[in-house]
């Protein structure tokens, strides 16, 4: 008996120490202000976050220079230890259920069960070494019309800091007005950090921070490139996506004259996105293709967060014109016609392989980074030629259509563009 009291007393004594070992691990993350600004501090060392929206390739993230990834909710949880064995932290997201996609909060259980769900995972990863703050909801704000969706906010918050106060709270925001900041600052006290999904409205963020009365820190949580919601479309209503040149040198100015730039109020941000997706095209946020090749975009990232550019860099498509026309311009072709693409690109002094693909203009009308449909690509031959040149013919049946340019360099480095075509039935 004597020696089963030990052997118990031992058990205890290692429970108790694993414990508390597990524990010392999970860093306080706080944030002080002095008369330059906010700071966050993470392990008491200051932790800008230098970040990206992240599922995958965490070793290019990390050797690119970032230090964090946000999550916009818990239903993968092995990314936290993927990201915990990287060294980097995590934004990690509770999934609020937007109005939009039929969420009701004014019924009472439906609320209560939410909240109790998320309760749950709130207990469940608020020891967690990689967590770096708390992500409650994201873009609840877009297209909504009651406003208590902001006590489910709140509720959240207030019990995070009761179990969790090694870790602040967040929300994060569809683009901010000042009715938006009217709303967080009146119902979630306990909202330590403003999340902000801003893409074409990063160019003034950080001067409506200020002028719609924001006076807490600010995190940069969705950005890049002017969304498809941004773009100018054509007279068929097809969107206008930039070449990746343009948009990686885009990412690059807007990380250095606006996020870096407010290091008074910004605590850093968190770039859209490093992977890829289907939004509009299926190249217009991704910084990845979609068979996993890293683009120029990932470049212009590891420029932001180091200061110098990769050894070696991808291509960069800066322009791309049909039969003479610009992609900013709109293009009506003629059934059967034989077309001609002229690609300009950067290659740093590499040597380019090109791909093409034609498919049909996406018809989707979801929003918020909802999920969409891939689209099926169309059979087409085309015949690349130096210059470059590419030429290929027109469908035969009339409708909206979208041509892909591809550039990719020895180690699979590439540059993506494309722009929407109409072909219109041949004139006898």
């Amino acid at each position: 008996m004597k020696q089963k009291k030990t052997a118990y007393a031992i058990l205890a004594w290692w429970c108790f120490a694993a414990l508390t070992v597990g524990r010392a691990q999970v860093p306080e993350v706080t944030i002080s202000k002095d008369s330059s600004g906010w700071t966050l501090l993470r392990h008491g060392e200051i932790h800008p976050v230098l970040g990206a929206g992240a599922k995958a390739n965490f070793e290019l993230l990390q050797s690119s220079g970032a230090n964090s990834i946000r999550l916009w909710s818990t239903n993968k949880s092995a990314l936290l230890d993927s990201a915990h064995a990287r060294g980097m932290s995590v934004m990690l997201g509770l999934y609020l259920r937007p109005e939009r996609t039929g969420m009701d909060y004014n019924d009472v259980h439906a609320v209560e069960g939410q909240l109790a769900e998320l309760k749950q995972e709130i207990l469940k990863y608020k020891d967690h070494p990689a967590l770096l703050l708390w992500g409650i909801g994201n873009e609840v704000d877009l297209q909504y019309t009651n406003t208590r969706v902001w006590d489910s906010v709140e509720v959240l918050a207030k019990f995070i800091h009761q179990v969790d106060p090694r870790h602040p709270t967040s929300t994060v925001l569809a683009g901010i007005d000042p009715a938006k900041i009217h709303m967080v600052q009146t119902h979630c006290p306990n909202v330590d950090v403003l999340g902000v999904n801003a893409y074409g409205s990063i160019e003034k963020l950080p001067l409506n921070i200020r002028r719609f009365g924001w006076d807490k820190p600010y995190v940069v949580t969705e950005w890049g490139v002017n969304g498809p919601f941004e773009a100018p479309k054509t007279a068929w209503g097809a969107k206008k996506e930039p070449p990746g040149g343009v948009k990686a040198a885009t990412r690059l100015r807007r990380f250095e004259e606006i996020i870096a730039a407010d290091s008074a109020r910004c605590l850093g941000s968190y770039c859209f996105l490093w992977g890829q997706k289907q939004e509009s095209t299926a190249t217009w946020h991704g910084l990845f293709l979609s068979d996993g090749q890293p683009t120029d975009g990932v470049d212009a990232m590891h420029h932001a967060w180091t200061g110098k550019w990769p050894t070696t860099r991808a291509p960069g498509i800066v322009d791309l014109k049909l039969n003479g026309k610009g992609w900013r311009k709109d293009h009506v072709v003629q059934a059967g016609e034989v077309l001609r693409l002229e690609v300009e690109v950067e290659d740093h002094g590499a040597e380019v392989r090109w791909t093409c693909a034609l498919f049909p203009e996406s018809t989707s009308t979801k929003t918020g980074g909802d999920r969409q449909a891939s689209l099926k690509e169309i059979p087409a031959s085309f015949e690349v030629s130096p210059g470059p040149v590419v030429e290929f013919t027109a469908p035969q049946q009339s409708g909206a259509y979208r041509v892909f340019v591809r550039a990719c360099n020895t180690t699979d480095q590439c540059s993506s563009a494309n722009l929407p075509l109409f072909v219109s039935a041949r004139k006898n």
